[in-house]
């Protein structure tokens, strides 16, 4: 499987903030592989394939009252994977400027070169604007779940496991 480099998941990225800032949701989905899979972690949604997320764009894009603006504090990368944190300025629903955090981990198909998934953290600023765009019904939408339905249950913690590839032991209190 080949890898995308930093410039070239930045550069799918900033097509598909242009397509997100021009409100344009159909330019949008083209930077989007099939079967996208998104999670609003903070909100505790998983969003899955192409309805329930172009659906999740038409709730929070045409929104030009909420003024949206962002400022990029990190880039990260990993394998076909690129990670964003900003803060995000916008308008409250009472017309006051404020600003929250978000941090988002982005997916990519590197054959198609088009994004396959998003993750987004969001503090409680953000997390509440992002909640009243989706609205009260959004967890009806066919492709909506919660995070928790389908998240798997952790027995242990993998830090024992990496401690004791590295000769170490957790001793927990008694």
């Amino acid at each position: 499987m080949s890898e995308l480099t930093k410039k070239e998941m930045e550069e799918i990225l900033l097509t598909h903030e242009i397509a997100e800032l021009e409100m344009d949701v159909e330019a949008t989905m083209a930077t989007l592989a099939p079967n996208p899979h998104y999670e609003l972690a903070s909100l505790g949604w998983a969003i899955d394939g192409e309805a329930a997320v172009r659906e999740t764009y038409l709730r929070i894009l045409p929104n030009r009252k909420r003024d949206v603006a962002a400022e990029k504090r990190v880039h990260a990368v990993a394998a076909n994977t690129l990670l964003r944190e900003a803060f995000m300025s916008f308008n409250t629903l009472e017309g006051e400027r404020t600003t929250g955090l978000y941090l988002v981990v982005m997916a990519f198909d590197p054959e198609l070169k088009l994004i396959s998934g998003e993750r987004m953290y969001m503090d409680p600023n953000f997390g509440k604007m992002m909640a009243e765009n989706l609205g009260p019904d959004f967890g009806d939408l066919p492709g909506v779940s919660r995070i928790g339905d389908s998240a798997p249950l952790i027995d242990k913690h993998d830090a024992y496991k990496y401690a004791s590839a590295r000769g170490l032991t957790i001793t927990p209190p008694a």
